[in-house]
């Protein structure tokens, strides 16, 4: 009787071992539209102002063309801004600004810099994102009935 026992608690043991593995989260993968593997360049391709929802003005200044944004898949989520030789301002402007990106699925919004909108990170709401082409949108108002929709489109992606 003993020896059974004995049995039975060794092998119930072991499928409790055998069974069981170890878990290994999945990492989020949706920000790597962001990023790329390891890092990604993105500029901007046309420029949105929106009233109700109704898009009102498309513009592209020829200093925005030179802008890149570069979302970093690193734990600190770096991101860095450029703004290029052509200047959107007379007075002194950055020519690089260092920060950290977030993203929140919940409510889609990106955190980021875009130098002629803010010089540090503010949320947008990201619109649209695939691996090559991303638009992303501010409301000026509690209402969200002024926004400016951003189109961003990668060039780089390591």
């Amino acid at each position: 009787m003993r020896f059974s026992f004995t049995i039975i608690i060794v092998i119930a043991l072991g499928l409790t071992f055998s069974c069981s593995e170890e878990f290994q989260p999945t990492p989020y993968t949706y920000s790597k539209l962001f990023t790329g593997q390891n890092n990604k360049t993105w500029k901007i391709k046309l420029v949105e102002d929106a009233l109700n929802g109704e898009v009102v003005d498309k513009w592209m200044n020829d200093c925005l063309t030179d802008d890149r944004f570069i979302f970093y898949a690193n734990a600190e989520h770096s991101y860095e801004a450029t703004t290029g030789s052509r200047k959107c301002f007379q007075e002194p402007e950055a020519d690089r600004l260092v920060e950290a990106w977030s993203f929140n699925n919940a409510t889609a919004a990106l955190v980021m810099i875009i130098p002629f909108i803010a010089d540090f990170a503010v949320p947008y709401t990201v619109r649209e994102a695939d691996e090559g082409d991303m638009v992303v949108e501010i409301f000026y108002d509690q209402e969200n009935t002024t926004s400016t929709r951003v189109h961003l489109e990668a060039i780089d992606e390591e």
